[in-house]
């Protein structure tokens, strides 16, 4: 066999299922030049680090030029090593016979001592390699090189396949150009990669979710990594770290009719699975650390839905209000040991509400004032549907004649009062629409999150008044009662009269 067929041969057996040719090569940016190896031309070896999907799968027939149009998806942070594997001289027909038969694994096993590291890719994914101009004048020396990744990308869960790749490369007699030598060697390993966001999860319009509005709804959502072939997911795990202003809700705390937490797994389609808890994954609550992690059956099913995604539904409830006004909640994913963080953040308020009167012209508070808050107008005018913070559905004003809703989600409600202060009647109209925006509630300076309600007493009662009416009939009834008085005495008298006179 010639030296050039052994290096057609040799390209076939380099490692590269790390190479990746999506789209036309383009050989215009590659030092191309038939003939022998001429050891004058300067080599380079250039990486471009892209993410593995299944839009853009592995190639194993990549042919070390640069491609036209580069992959999808470029990853920065990636850094290699090319070992140069020690014993194999490509300047002999020998040594690509050696290489012809090579393996990656082979290769480790050497006593190789000659290593150059990548610089770290870019954002555009690329990583170069830059030896000593002085030591090594011509660049990459000849030979054949090991090229591990020694660095991930932070969103990588598995490293590129060790390869194998020579300098020059060969483009071999089916080659375009056939038959020549590549001294600029473009190869474009992959990684598995998941992507984690983390949103709040608005309540249906209507709902009884949006009917208890200190309850937050979010969404962890992690994508399955395409995986290289023999890979397998070994960890996948999603935590939700709670902050001070959120509580976990179990299923035993949900309020009737909300939806409690849950895992929904979807293939590459968006076609959701049935994953059961308890056999395909957990949920643990362990000091305001949720965390959802799946069994290994769990992931052999996930790692056949390669494409897909994971969403953890997690269903708290409020508890504070950040001076913020808003509730900053951060997420992680570790996935086969890569690891990523995002946070979501949502709004969150609260409303005063003030019952007071009216007295010399001072404002008076008003305890024992009743309220509730309504979603619409008409719940408010019908009493139905109020919200519900934590179990209680009414609000007593104290002697201050404030009461405190603590914790709503921001936007439009109606406040109506169904109780009046003792004595006093209900304010008319007894229903106002306030906005509540993010942020505690204030009641001086830049007032917001507040609402006040004026009240009047009661009528008085007619009572009688000296002089008038009231006084006349005083006067007619003494008047009849001094009459009656005079006409008893008389009778008495004129019978005490006829005694005497019979008794003489």
């Amino acid at each position: 066999m010639s030296i050039r067929k052994k290096a057609g041969a040799v390209l076939s057996v380099l490692a590269i299922g790390a190479l990746a040719a999506v789209g036309a090569v383009s050989p215009a940016s590659a030092v191309t030049l038939p003939g022998n190896i001429d050891p004058t031309i300067n080599r380079t070896l250039t990486l471009h680090k892209h993410a593995l999907g299944p839009s853009t799968p592995l190639n194993p027939t990549s042919t070390g030029q640069q491609l036209a149009t580069p992959p999808a998806d470029p990853l920065a942070g990636a850094q290699f090593t090319a070992t140069l594997v020690s014993g194999i001289d490509l300047t002999t027909a020998a040594g690509w016979t050696q290489a012809a038969s090579l393996t990656p694994a082979q290769a480790a096993q050497r006593p190789n001592t000659v290593s150059f590291v990548s610089s770290e890719s870019n954002a555009a994914g690329i990583a170069t390699f830059s030896p000593d101009p002085v030591q090594y004048p011509t660049g990459l020396p000849i030979g054949v090189y090991l090229v591990t990744e020694t660095q991930l990308p932070d969103t990588a869960t598995n490293p590129a396949a060790p390869f194998l790749v020579t300098l020059p490369t060969p483009t071999g007699a089916a080659g375009s150009p056939a038959n020549q030598w590549i001294y600029d060697v473009h190869v474009y390993p992959k990684n598995a990669v998941t992507q984690l966001t983390k949103t709040r999860v608005p309540a249906p319009d209507g709902s009884v979710e949006q009917r208890n509005p200190d309850l937050i709804r979010w969404a962890i959502a992690s994508s399955i990594p395409t995986l290289a072939a023999g890979d397998a997911i070994d960890v996948f795990t999603l935590t939700d770290v709670l902050p001070a202003e959120l509580t976990y809700l179990t299923a035993a705390t949900v309020p009737p009719g909300v939806t409690p937490s849950n895992v929904v797994v979807t293939n590459a389609a968006g076609t959701a699975q049935t994953f059961t808890v308890g056999t395909d994954y957990t949920i643990t609550n362990t000091g305001g650390n949720l965390v959802l992690d799946f069994t290994a059956a769990g992931r052999t099913r996930l790692a056949g839905l390669q494409g897909g995604t994971v969403t953890f539904n997690v269903l708290t409830r409020a508890t504070a209000i950040p001076a913020s006004g808003v509730i900053v909640n951060t997420a992680t994913a570790n996935v086969n040991g890569a690891t990523e963080s995002v946070t979501g953040s949502t709004p969150i308020g609260q409303l005063t509400v003030s019952a007071y009167t009216t007295s010399n012209g001072a404002r008076v508070p008003l305890a024992g004032a009743v309220y509730q808050v309504f979603l619409t107008e008409q719940d408010a005018i019908n009493g139905a549907n109020p919200i519900v913070i934590n179990g209680s559905s009414t609000w007593t004003t104290g002697a201050d004649g404030n009461v405190i809703i603590p914790i709503i989600t921001p936007g439009n409600y109606w406040v109506r009062e169904t109780v009046p202060p003792t004595g006093y009647q209900l304010p008319s109209p007894d229903r106002v629409v306030t906005a509540v925006v993010p942020g505690p509630t204030s009641t001086t300076g830049n007032i917001r999150n507040y609402v006040e309600f004026a009240h009047n007493q009661v009528p008085a009662f007619a009572l009688p008044i000296t002089g008038g009416d009231g006084g006349l009939w005083f006067g007619v009834g003494g008047a009849a009662l001094l009459t009656a008085m005079v006409g008893a005495a008389f009778v008495v008298s004129r019978r005490r009269t006829r005694a005497v006179q019979a008794a003489a």
